[in-house]
């Protein structure tokens, strides 16, 4: 995770701010003037995001922004400012802001505009790894299936499981893919500010809009618009939603006029909406809206094939983040990665193994250097070992066409150990691995 470059005059407000940040886990440096920026903007990386005061001392942030524009540089760039200030900051944005954020209300409107910069600038730069296990080809043959139509989806899986990829994918494959895709966590929209969020407001809605604000809606015209989580929406930005959907129509935030914006809705969840209904937390009217086609997301631990894999996927971006050369997992970490239960899915497998990169001294991932959250052994793990373990060595044998080294090597073992647990499983047979 890239830096939040804060370019603030007022000593005591940059602290603040610098100290919300890194409470949030973002990692922050600060600056007062514009050639301290300059000096920090020389060296900063593509991944890190400049937070700017609108009036310094030395210069403004308008100006910073257009150097960094004119030198090639498309780091995204946040205004801030104060209420009489707003008309201005806005014009910053026809210069390439990402967007303007008041000052006295930073702290409801900066982390959901982060997470949104983050989570597009993670997948416009990092790598995917297309699974292939027997569940992930269904749920790809599903993608396929209904990427084309303008049907709502509701994406449900347990958290971890990669379901803003899944809707990224369809909409990729969606007659919409030349459109914007626009993500949104609604679990962290404050209850306040959740509808002028998603539809916008007009000047003088609500105290601090001194200005009128294009919404999400408005942002993923001609292309999707993910609502995760969105069972965290409040009742009466449900009942918004569901007319937007219904009627093709919406209206701002102290708006006085219906408008209209083409949009299609993937939504995700990890909660159950069934009891959500019942206890009257979520509209059932809304439910059978968004989930026109349906995707479940299994657990990684339902699809054991993929773990390996992935794991040595996220080994190599590992090595390539943290400047590493590590080639492989023994076979004692191999085995704790195939058995553990992975509560916290493909997000939990990342971290660990990041982790082991980071610790490991050799060129191998040892065993202890897997820090899991929970105990690394499942109840039934040893089943579902042996059976993984026969699995993949089946699969290590038909790549290598029988060549024994070779799949040996795949499989980051030795010969007498593939040989060893072919005897020990029923198939191969040790004639298959001579």
């Amino acid at each position: 995770m890239g830096r939040i470059i804060v370019v603030e005059d007022n000593i005591i407000y940059s602290d603040f701010v610098c100290r919300l940040l890194e409470s949030k886990g973002y990692p922050s440096v600060s600056t007062s003037t514009c050639n301290g920026a300059r000096k920090l903007f020389a060296k900063m990386r593509e991944d890190d995001i400049i937070l700017a005061d609108l009036r310094l001392n030395d210069g403004d942030g308008i100006s910073l922004l257009e150097e960094l524009r004119k030198q090639g540089r498309n780091n995204p760039y946040i205004v801030m400012t104060d209420y009489d200030e707003v008309p201005t900051a806005v014009r910053s944005m026809k210069q390439g802001a990402e967007d303007y954020i008041p000052k006295k209300l930073i702290e409801a409107n900066l982390f959901p505009l982060l997470k949104t910069l983050r989570k597009r600038m993670e997948r416009h730069d990092t790598p995917i790894h297309e699974r292939q296990s027997t569940a992930f080809r269904e749920i790809d043959r599903k993608i396929r299936l209904v990427a084309p139509t303008n049907m709502s989806v509701l994406i449900l899986g347990e958290s971890g499981t990669g379901k803003e990829h899944i809707a990224e994918k369809i909409h990729t494959m969606s007659k919409r893919s030349a459109g914007p895709f626009v993500a949104v966590d609604c679990g962290l929209l404050s209850k306040e500010l959740a509808a002028s969020s998603l539809f916008g407001h007009e000047k003088g809605a609500f105290t601090g809009a001194e200005s009128k604000k294009q919404g999400f809606w408005e942002e993923a015209a001609g292309g999707t618009l993910f609502l995760d989580e969105i069972g965290n929406l409040p009742p009466e930005v449900q009942q918004m939603l569901l007319r937007a959907l219904e009627a093709k129509r919406y209206r701002p935030t102290g708006g006085s006029k219906d408008k209209r914006a083409d949009v299609r809705i993937i939504a995700a969840t990890n909660e159950d909406l069934q009891a959500a209904i019942a206890e009257k937390h979520f509209r059932q009217d809304l439910f059978h809206r968004i989930k026109e086609y349906t995707l479940n997301i299994p657990p990684l631990r339902e699809c054991r094939e993929d773990i390996m894999p992935l794991a040595d996927f996220f080994l190599k971006l590992s090595n390539e983040e943290l400047d590493r050369q590590v080639k492989g997992f023994d076979a004692e970490a191999r085995k704790q990665l195939l058995a553990y239960a992975w509560g916290g899915n493909v997000r939990e497998l990342k971290r660990v193994v990041r982790m082991a990169v980071l610790h490991t001294e050799g060129d191998t991932v040892m065993a202890d250097t897997l820090e899991f959250d929970e105990m690394p052994m499942a109840d039934d793990a040893s089943l579902a070992l042996n059976d993984m373990e026969k699995k993949q060595i089946i699969h290590a044998l038909e790549q290598a066409k029988g060549n024994r080294k070779l799949a040996a090597a795949l499989l980051g073992i030795g010969r007498t150990t593939l040989y060893n647990n072919c005897l020990l499983y029923t198939s191969p047979s040790p004639r298959d691995c001579s």
